[in-house]
Protein backbone atom coordinates (compact mmCIF):
# COMPACT_ATOMS: atom_id res chain seq x y z
CA UNK A 1 0.00 0.00 0.00
CA UNK A 2 2.83 2.32 1.05
CA UNK A 3 4.78 1.43 -1.95
CA UNK A 4 1.92 1.87 -4.44
CA UNK A 5 1.56 5.59 -2.98
CA UNK A 6 5.03 6.22 -3.40
CA UNK A 7 4.74 4.95 -6.93
CA UNK A 8 1.87 7.04 -7.49
CA UNK A 9 3.46 10.44 -6.56
CA UNK A 10 7.01 9.64 -8.38
CA UNK A 11 4.71 8.98 -11.54
CA UNK A 12 2.65 12.61 -11.06
CA UNK A 13 6.12 14.18 -10.46
CA UNK A 14 7.46 12.90 -13.43
CA UNK A 15 4.32 14.42 -15.32
CA UNK A 16 5.41 17.72 -14.28
CA UNK A 17 5.87 19.81 -17.32
CA UNK A 18 9.71 20.79 -17.96
CA UNK A 19 9.32 24.06 -20.32
CA UNK A 20 12.28 26.61 -22.06
CA UNK A 21 10.52 30.04 -22.76
CA UNK A 22 12.57 32.06 -25.41
CA UNK A 23 12.12 35.37 -26.12
CA UNK A 24 12.13 36.77 -30.01
CA UNK A 25 13.37 40.17 -29.98
CA UNK A 26 16.41 41.31 -29.12
CA UNK A 27 17.36 37.49 -27.84
CA UNK A 28 16.59 35.00 -30.91
CA UNK A 29 16.96 38.04 -33.00
CA UNK A 30 18.69 41.65 -33.91
CA UNK A 31 16.34 44.35 -32.89
CA UNK A 32 12.62 43.82 -33.57
CA UNK A 33 10.76 41.24 -36.02
CA UNK A 34 7.79 43.42 -35.95
CA UNK A 35 9.53 46.03 -38.20
CA UNK A 36 9.92 43.95 -41.52
CA UNK A 37 6.25 43.30 -40.84
CA UNK A 38 4.57 46.81 -40.40
CA UNK A 39 7.26 47.93 -43.02
CA UNK A 40 5.29 45.01 -45.66
CA UNK A 41 1.84 46.45 -44.31
CA UNK A 42 2.76 50.23 -45.54
CA UNK A 43 4.53 48.64 -48.83
CA UNK A 44 1.07 47.05 -49.89
CA UNK A 45 -1.74 49.42 -48.61
CA UNK A 46 -2.95 47.03 -46.16
CA UNK A 47 -2.94 49.40 -43.37
CA UNK A 48 -3.46 52.74 -42.12
CA UNK A 49 0.18 54.57 -43.57
CA UNK A 50 0.27 57.34 -41.11
CA UNK A 51 -0.48 54.67 -37.73
CA UNK A 52 2.35 52.51 -39.76
CA UNK A 53 4.59 54.86 -39.57
CA UNK A 54 4.15 55.95 -35.64
CA UNK A 55 4.22 52.21 -34.89
CA UNK A 56 7.65 51.87 -36.43
CA UNK A 57 8.68 55.21 -34.41
CA UNK A 58 7.80 53.71 -31.54
CA UNK A 59 10.12 50.45 -32.49
CA UNK A 60 12.77 52.52 -33.00
CA UNK A 61 12.78 54.67 -30.10
CA UNK A 62 12.69 51.85 -28.06
CA UNK A 63 15.92 50.66 -29.24
CA UNK A 64 17.27 53.78 -29.26
CA UNK A 65 16.99 54.01 -25.61
CA UNK A 66 18.47 50.43 -25.43
CA UNK A 67 21.96 52.80 -25.47
CA UNK A 68 20.91 55.13 -22.84
CA UNK A 69 20.45 53.81 -19.10
CA UNK A 70 18.11 56.42 -18.00
CA UNK A 71 15.85 55.48 -21.21
CA UNK A 72 15.59 51.65 -20.72
CA UNK A 73 12.73 51.97 -17.70
CA UNK A 74 10.37 53.08 -20.90
CA UNK A 75 10.09 49.66 -22.05
CA UNK A 76 6.63 49.30 -21.10
CA UNK A 77 5.36 52.79 -22.15
CA UNK A 78 7.22 52.72 -25.30
CA UNK A 79 5.24 48.78 -25.93
CA UNK A 80 1.71 50.36 -25.39
CA UNK A 81 2.86 53.13 -27.74
CA UNK A 82 3.90 50.74 -30.53
CA UNK A 83 0.33 48.78 -29.70
CA UNK A 84 -1.81 51.54 -29.93
CA UNK A 85 -0.48 53.03 -33.33
CA UNK A 86 -0.38 48.73 -34.92
CA UNK A 87 -3.92 48.23 -33.90
CA UNK A 88 -5.01 51.72 -35.48
CA UNK A 89 -2.94 51.16 -38.41
CA UNK A 90 -4.45 47.69 -39.09
CA UNK A 91 -8.21 48.89 -37.85
CA UNK A 92 -10.42 47.71 -40.89
CA UNK A 93 -7.72 45.64 -42.22
CA UNK A 94 -8.66 42.24 -44.73
CA UNK A 95 -7.35 39.30 -42.37
CA UNK A 96 -6.02 37.44 -45.79
CA UNK A 97 -4.05 40.53 -46.78
CA UNK A 98 -2.61 40.95 -43.46
CA UNK A 99 -1.27 37.44 -43.71
CA UNK A 100 0.20 37.49 -47.37
CA UNK A 101 2.15 41.08 -45.71
CA UNK A 102 3.51 38.80 -43.02
CA UNK A 103 4.78 36.18 -45.63
CA UNK A 104 6.10 39.01 -47.85
CA UNK A 105 7.77 40.49 -44.41
CA UNK A 106 9.42 36.94 -43.79
CA UNK A 107 12.20 36.67 -45.85
CA UNK A 108 14.00 40.44 -44.17
CA UNK A 109 12.85 38.91 -41.09
CA UNK A 110 14.44 35.64 -41.26
CA UNK A 111 17.86 37.66 -41.74
CA UNK A 112 17.74 38.88 -38.32
CA UNK A 113 17.38 35.61 -36.38
CA UNK A 114 20.85 35.33 -34.74
CA UNK A 115 23.52 32.11 -35.78
CA UNK A 116 23.18 30.55 -32.32
CA UNK A 117 19.58 30.48 -32.51
CA UNK A 118 18.95 27.20 -33.88
CA UNK A 119 22.24 25.42 -32.10
CA UNK A 120 20.11 26.51 -28.76
CA UNK A 121 16.78 25.11 -29.73
CA UNK A 122 18.77 21.84 -30.02
CA UNK A 123 20.32 21.91 -27.02
CA UNK A 124 17.02 22.38 -25.06
CA UNK A 125 15.33 19.74 -26.43
CA UNK A 126 17.86 17.35 -26.27
CA UNK A 127 17.63 18.16 -22.33
CA UNK A 128 13.94 17.45 -22.56
CA UNK A 129 12.44 20.76 -22.82
CA UNK A 130 9.51 21.41 -24.66
CA UNK A 131 10.01 24.92 -26.22
CA UNK A 132 7.75 28.05 -26.33
CA UNK A 133 8.43 30.85 -27.48
CA UNK A 134 6.60 34.42 -26.19
CA UNK A 135 7.32 37.59 -27.96
CA UNK A 136 5.65 40.97 -27.95
CA UNK A 137 5.57 40.83 -31.64
CA UNK A 138 2.69 40.13 -33.97
CA UNK A 139 1.87 36.72 -33.72
CA UNK A 140 2.16 36.26 -37.31
CA UNK A 141 5.81 36.55 -37.48
CA UNK A 142 6.61 35.21 -34.09
CA UNK A 143 4.69 31.75 -35.60
CA UNK A 144 7.08 32.08 -38.64
CA UNK A 145 10.24 32.68 -36.20
CA UNK A 146 9.26 29.07 -34.32
CA UNK A 147 8.31 27.57 -37.09
CA UNK A 148 12.00 28.52 -38.98
CA UNK A 149 14.20 27.29 -35.43
CA UNK A 150 11.84 24.28 -34.57
CA UNK A 151 10.22 25.85 -31.35
CA UNK A 152 7.06 23.84 -30.17
CA UNK A 153 4.83 26.57 -29.52
CA UNK A 154 4.83 30.59 -29.99
CA UNK A 155 2.83 33.30 -28.18
CA UNK A 156 2.91 36.71 -29.46
CA UNK A 157 0.46 39.64 -29.75
CA UNK A 158 -2.61 39.25 -31.63
CA UNK A 159 -4.98 41.60 -33.39
CA UNK A 160 -8.72 40.93 -33.34
CA UNK A 161 -10.58 39.90 -36.41
CA UNK A 162 -13.94 39.78 -37.09
CA UNK A 163 -15.90 38.70 -40.11
CA UNK A 164 -12.09 38.49 -41.59
CA UNK A 165 -11.37 42.27 -40.76
CA UNK A 166 -9.45 43.61 -38.09
CA UNK A 167 -11.65 45.61 -35.60
CA UNK A 168 -8.36 47.74 -34.14
CA UNK A 169 -8.33 45.93 -31.09
CA UNK A 170 -5.51 43.80 -29.71
CA UNK A 171 -6.47 40.56 -27.83
CA UNK A 172 -2.86 39.73 -26.07
CA UNK A 173 -0.30 41.95 -25.10
CA UNK A 174 2.50 40.17 -24.54
CA UNK A 175 4.93 43.40 -24.06
CA UNK A 176 3.06 45.16 -21.54
CA UNK A 177 3.32 44.39 -17.33
CA UNK A 178 1.34 40.93 -17.01
CA UNK A 179 1.56 40.02 -20.38
CA UNK A 180 4.20 37.34 -20.33
CA UNK A 181 2.91 35.70 -17.52
CA UNK A 182 -0.23 35.44 -18.63
CA UNK A 183 1.52 33.88 -22.17
CA UNK A 184 2.80 31.38 -20.03
CA UNK A 185 -0.30 30.35 -18.36
CA UNK A 186 -1.75 30.13 -21.32
CA UNK A 187 1.03 27.97 -22.65
CA UNK A 188 1.10 25.67 -19.28
CA UNK A 189 -3.20 24.96 -19.97
CA UNK A 190 -2.71 25.12 -16.04
CA UNK A 191 -0.92 21.93 -15.50
CA UNK A 192 1.54 21.05 -13.52
CA UNK A 193 5.52 22.51 -14.41
CA UNK A 194 8.47 21.46 -13.08
CA UNK A 195 9.91 24.90 -12.08
CA UNK A 196 13.30 24.01 -10.60
CA UNK A 197 13.92 22.40 -14.79
CA UNK A 198 12.11 24.94 -16.44
CA UNK A 199 14.72 27.76 -18.50
CA UNK A 200 13.57 31.05 -19.56
CA UNK A 201 16.23 33.37 -21.59
CA UNK A 202 15.42 37.06 -22.65
CA UNK A 203 16.77 40.72 -22.89
CA UNK A 204 13.98 43.28 -21.52
CA UNK A 205 11.94 43.45 -18.17
CA UNK A 206 9.08 41.66 -19.37
CA UNK A 207 10.62 39.02 -19.41
CA UNK A 208 11.69 38.81 -15.79
CA UNK A 209 7.68 37.69 -15.41
CA UNK A 210 8.91 34.66 -16.89
CA UNK A 211 12.13 34.22 -15.03
CA UNK A 212 10.06 34.41 -11.65
CA UNK A 213 8.26 31.35 -12.84
CA UNK A 214 11.78 29.16 -13.79
CA UNK A 215 14.57 27.55 -12.03
CA UNK A 216 17.01 28.57 -14.72
CA UNK A 217 17.07 31.87 -16.27
CA UNK A 218 19.19 33.71 -18.83
CA UNK A 219 19.51 37.12 -19.03
CA UNK A 220 20.59 37.66 -22.62
CA UNK A 221 22.56 41.26 -23.44
CA UNK A 222 19.93 42.67 -21.23
CA UNK A 223 18.77 46.24 -21.06
CA UNK A 224 19.79 48.64 -17.98
CA UNK A 225 16.65 47.78 -16.07
CA UNK A 226 16.78 43.55 -16.48
CA UNK A 227 20.65 43.77 -15.74
CA UNK A 228 20.16 45.62 -12.36
CA UNK A 229 17.27 43.06 -11.93
CA UNK A 230 19.64 40.14 -12.89
CA UNK A 231 22.84 41.42 -10.27
CA UNK A 232 20.23 41.57 -7.32
CA UNK A 233 18.44 37.83 -7.89
CA UNK A 234 21.68 35.99 -9.33
CA UNK A 235 20.29 35.70 -12.56
CA UNK A 236 23.01 34.31 -15.03
CA UNK A 237 24.00 37.15 -17.80
CA UNK A 238 24.88 36.32 -21.43
CA UNK A 239 26.00 37.52 -24.49
CA UNK A 240 26.29 36.43 -28.24
CA UNK A 241 29.30 35.15 -28.14
CA UNK A 242 28.82 32.89 -25.08
CA UNK A 243 25.29 32.02 -24.72
CA UNK A 244 25.45 28.59 -25.70
CA UNK A 245 28.49 27.93 -23.46
CA UNK A 246 26.75 29.25 -20.82
CA UNK A 247 23.41 27.33 -21.54
CA UNK A 248 25.43 23.98 -22.17
CA UNK A 249 26.98 24.56 -18.72
CA UNK A 250 23.34 25.11 -16.79
CA UNK A 251 22.24 22.08 -18.48
CA UNK A 252 24.73 20.07 -17.88
CA UNK A 253 25.15 20.95 -14.33
CA UNK A 254 21.20 20.67 -13.61
CA UNK A 255 20.88 17.16 -11.44
CA UNK A 256 17.71 16.42 -14.14
CA UNK A 257 18.12 18.25 -17.30
CA UNK A 258 22.19 16.83 -17.68
CA UNK A 259 20.95 13.26 -17.00
CA UNK A 260 18.29 13.78 -19.79
CA UNK A 261 21.08 15.42 -22.45
CA UNK A 262 23.39 12.51 -21.77
CA UNK A 263 20.17 10.29 -22.49
CA UNK A 264 19.79 12.04 -25.72
CA UNK A 265 22.89 12.02 -26.56
CA UNK A 266 23.39 8.72 -25.93
CA UNK A 267 20.58 7.65 -27.77
CA UNK A 268 21.52 9.88 -30.58
CA UNK A 269 24.78 7.97 -31.15
CA UNK A 270 22.63 4.70 -31.63
CA UNK A 271 21.38 6.57 -34.15
CA UNK A 272 17.66 7.23 -32.53
CA UNK A 273 16.52 10.87 -33.60
CA UNK A 274 16.01 13.10 -31.30
CA UNK A 275 13.56 16.21 -30.95
CA UNK A 276 14.63 19.14 -33.24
Amino acid sequence: MISHAHSHAHSRARSHDRIAVLDLDGTLAEGSLAAPFVESLIAGGVCDPAAGRAALDAIAGYHDEDADPEGAAAHAPTAAAFYGHFARALEGADRTEVERAAEAAWPAARKRILPFADELVRLLHAAGLRTVLISGSPYEIVRRAAAELGIGEAHGMRAEFRRGRCTGTLTTTPALPGGKRAALRSATKGGPVDRRSSFAIGNSPSDAEVFEQVGLAVAFEPDPVLRGWAMDRDWITADRGNVLAVCQDLIATHPVLGASGRAANRDAGLGVAGPR
